[in-house]
Order: C-alpha cells, then structure tokens, then sequence
C-alpha cells in the first residue's frame, strides 16, 4: 500500500517519508518498552549491535526516499518490481565480495529475473523516457534495501525484533528530517496529505516492516524472503483498483518473469545459509 499514499499525496516524497517514520517510531516505542519489561529472557543491546542497527536505519531511509521519489517518475507496478531485486544483488555480493559460489539454480533465476526486467524497462522507455528514470531510482533503493536487509539479519541474530526496530526507525526518521531541514523542504503538510503520511506508517512501517523483523525470528528465512514477491503483485493490483493505473500486458508477462527470477534467487540465497548449518 505504500506507493499507493505516496501517489495520492501531493507534499514532496522525503517529507512524506519523514512524517511517516516519525509517526511509525512514536508508536512503536510504547509497545517496544512494554515488551522489553515483559520480556525477562532478552540479551543485553551491546554497542556494538546499536552501532549497526543506527547503519541499517540510515540505509533505510535512503531506500525509502528515493523509492518515494521514482513514484514521481513512474508507475506503482513498475518500482514495486524494481526494488524487489534485492535478492539478485544479495548473490551479486556474495558471489564477488565473500567468494560464494553461485548455485545453478542461482544463476537461472538471475539470467530469468534480468530477462523480465529489460521487458519492463523497454515497456517503460517505449512510454517515456522519465520513467525509466523512476524505475532506475527503483533500482537505486534496491541497492539500499539489501545493504539494509544485510545488516539486519546480522543484528537480529542476538537482538529481538522490538528493540532492533525501534533503533532503525527513529535513526531512519532522525536522517530524514536531517535531509530535510538541509534541503529547506517544507514540512508543512495539509490535513490530506498528513493522513496519507498516517496511513503508510501504519501499514508500511508499524505492521510491514515490524512483522517482517518478527517473522525472520519465527519462520525459515526461505519462506519470508520468497514472500516479498507478493508486494509487487499486490502493489499492482491495488494500482488498478485504487488509482486506475493500467498495466500493459507486456510489462505484466516480464513483470511475472522477472518475479520467478528473483523467487528463485531469493529461495537459493537462503538455501546455502541453512543448508552449511545443517
């Protein structure tokens, strides 16, 4: 739903994002403290671990803002795809920075996943030029939600979700009105576009982004890193519904591709992990 706020909201995409994370950390931080006197069973947050999760929420609020900003450019369906192919770049990385060896079924889900996103892309250059540009900002946010994601997973090893949530959050919302106020974006927002900004930290932030944390705690990593393929379809679909954007049958047929790509490679970036600890 969020690149469904984003659009109908007319305030500048960072002050979207930064009302959004101030409102997501307001009220997760309540529900934080009340887990973490309930919870006598957690280990202590070190230094160390706050150190990376401050690197995650500033990573974080890069994916947000530019994916923020490539609506601007091009279609809700199009940069839900684009920023869905963090899994390829999560093999890019290991295959040349930790010397991983890529699986077959890895490289044929990369080779598939590229395959559908040219299609796309050539789809949205044929339209315009400027939406190819949304769609490589698109991309740009991937980048940053992988480092995002990496990091995550490292820190989640020994940190409960609440307490690592929290730290991201408020970092992400502390960076963001950083930018802002350097930028001299107006944070003035109307009543509209301030309900919009409500309505994607509920959705996107506190429920999203907290149960997937949660999640990752709680079921194989293969299952939830396969289940963000749903967030392009459904990105999609409420498109059609809400804000009548049509889909071309042909970014629909490389959209469907490139999704059966990158569900691959994501289900063999999570394979090897668990499979050289069994």
């Amino acid at each position: 739903m969020a690149g469904i706020f984003y659009k109908a909201a007319t305030a500048p995409p960072i002050a979207m994002v930064a009302w959004r994370m101030l409102i997501g950390t307001a009220i997760l931080a309540p529900v934080t403290f009340a887990f973490a006197r309930s919870d006598r069973t957690r280990v202590p947050f070190t230094a160390v671990d706050i150190r990376w999760s401050i690197a995650a929420g500033a990573l974080f609020c890069v994916d947000l803002v530019v994916w923020a900003v490539s609506l601007r450019f091009t279609s809700v369906a199009s940069a839900a795809l684009f920023v869905s192919t963090q899994p390829i770049f999560v093999a890019a990385i290991a295959a040349t920075y930790l010397r991983e060896r890529p699986t077959r079924a890895s490289l044929a889900g990369v080779a598939l996943g590229i395959i559908g996103i040219v299609i796309v892309g050539a789809v949205d250059l044929r339209v315009s030029g400027i939406a190819l540009f949304g769609d490589a900002l698109a991309v740009l946010a991937a980048l940053a939600e992988t480092a995002y994601l990496l990091i995550g997973r490292r820190v989640r090893q020994r940190v409960d979700a609440p307490r690592y949530a929290l730290v991201v959050y408020a970092t992400c919302a502390a960076c963001c009105w950083i930018a802002l106020a350097a930028l001299r974006v107006p944070a003035s927002m109307s009543g509209h576009d301030m309900m919009m900004a409500l309505g994607v930290a509920l959705s996107a932030t506190v429920i999203g982004h907290t149960l997937v944390s949660f999640s990752l705690g709680h079921m194989p990593a293969p299952v939830v890193a396969v289940s963000f393929l749903a967030q392009p379809l459904l990105a999609a679909f409420f498109a059609y519904a809400i804000l009548h954007q049509s889909i071309p049958w042909t970014t629909a047929a490389g959209g469907l591709i490139a999704l059966a790509g990158i569900g691959i490679v994501a289900y063999a970036n999570e394979r090897q992990p668990l499979a050289a600890g069994m």
